[in-house]
C-alpha cells in the first residue's frame, strides 16, 4: 500500500473508535510546521505527523510553546526511512497500529532541543549534531532519500568520508553538576536525546538518553578525523567508547559552536540542514506534549 492509502487507513481505524479526524496534506516544503500550528490553534487535541523524522521536525516547530503549554499534542503515524523518535517510543512500524497505540495510551509534556544558528530557532527531539553529519545532511537530496532511504545516507557518508577534509571547530560546555565552562576542539559533534539513531548509526549514542531528560548527551571526537571519524565507530560498536582517547561524552544543559577559520561548519537538527557554524544549543522545558503507548 502507497503511503497516501497507509494514511487512509489511519484514519479510518482512529474514526472507528469515535476520534474526529482531518487529513491535511502539505502544500510547500516547510508548510507543516504552519499548518500543525494552525491546527492546534483551532482546538485539535493531537497533530499526526504522517512521515519520517523530517516530517515530525517540521510539525514539531509549529507545537513547541516556550511559555510551558502547548496546545496540542504530538502523535506519530511512521511510514518514514529511519524513524528514529518512532522507535524511541517503541511504536509499530505499522502506521495503525502505532496511531491506536497513540491514542490509547498516555500523554506526556517533555523538554525540547533549541538550536540557534543563522539567526533562526529551530526545536529539535532526536538530535543535532555538526560537522561530517552536517555536512552529510547538506549533501542529501530529496530525490536521493526518497528512493534509496537509508542506503542514500551509508552511500553518501562512504562518499564524504573518503574524499572530505574536516576542519576543527570550538566547543564550549558546562557539564552536569558543575558551574565551570569547558571549552575544547571538535572535528564532530553530536546532542542526542534518544536512545538509538538505528542502522549503522545506532551504536554511536547512549542508551541512557531520553527524550523526558532534562540534559544533552553531548559527543564530540577530536583531531585528526581520518584517526577519530573511524574510531569513533570501532570503539562503540565494541562497547569500547569510555578507552576511546579521541571521543568526549558528556551531559549537559546547553553548549555553543564556533567556527576556528574560515570553513563551513554545517549544522543539522532532526537529519534537516540548518545552516553554518556558529550556534548555540539549549533545553526548552516542558515546552512538548506527545502522545506515548505506554505508563
Amino acid at each position: 500500500m502507497d503511503r497516501p492509502g497507509r494514511i487512509h487507513s489511519v484514519a479510518s481505524a482512529l474514526a472507528s473508535q469515535g476520534h474526529s479526524v482531518t487529513i491535511e496534506l502539505t502544500t510547500s516544503p516547510g508548510s507543516a510546521s504552519a499548518q500543525a500550528r494552525e491546527a492546534a490553534n483551532c482546538g485539535a487535541d493531537v497533530v499526526f505527523a504522517c512521515g519520517g523524522d523530517g516530517t515530525v521536525h517540521e510539525v514539531v516547530q509549529g507545537l513547541v510553546a516556550e511559555n510551558g503549554n502547548p496546545a496540542a499534542a504530538l502523535g506519530i503515524v511512521p511510514v518514514g526511512s529511519a524513524n528514529a523518535l518512532a522507535r524511541h517510543l517503541r511504536l509499530s512500524l505499522d502506521p495503525v497500529k502505532a496511531a491506536l497505540a497513540q491514542v490509547r495510551g498516555i500523554e506526556r509534556t517533555i523538554p525540547v532541543g533549541k538550536l540557534e544558528c543563522d539567526g533562526q530557532v529551530r526545536y529539535f527531539t532526536v538530535m543535532a549534531g555538526a560537522g561530517p553529519d552536517g555536512a552529510l545532511v547538506y549533501l542529501m537530496s530529496t530525490a536521493h532519500k526518497s528512493q534509496l532511504g537509508r542506503s542514500a545516507y551509508y552511500l553518501r557518508a562512504a562518499q564524504l568520508f573518503a574524499t572530505r577534509r574536516f576542519h576543527p571547530f570550538g566547543v564550549e560546555y558546562i557539564e552536569a553538576g558543575s558551574n565551570v565552562a569547558v571549552e575544547a576542539t571538535a572535528v564532530a559533534l553530536m546532542a542526542v536525546r534518544v536512545s538509538d539513531l538505528g542502522g549503522l548509526f545506532g551504536g554511536l549514542t547512549s542508551r541512557t538518553a531520553s527524550i523526558e531528560s532534562s540534559e544533552l548527551e553531548l559527543y564530540f571526537v577530536r583531531r585528526p578525523a581520518w584517526l577519530s571519524l573511524p574510531l569513533w565507530f570501532v570503539s562503540s560498536w565494541l562497547g569500547w567508547q569510555r578507552r576511546n582517547p579521541l571521543l568526549k561524552h558528556v551531559k549537559t544543559a546547553a553548549f555553543e559552536c564556533r567556527p576556528l577559520n574560515k570553513a563551513r561548519i554545517h549544522v543539522q537538527a532532526d537529519g534537516e540542514w540548518i545552516g553554518c557554524a556558529p550556534f548555540r544549543v539549549s533545553i526548552v522545558p516542558g515546552a512538548l506534549r506527545i502522545r506515548v503507548p505506554y505508563g
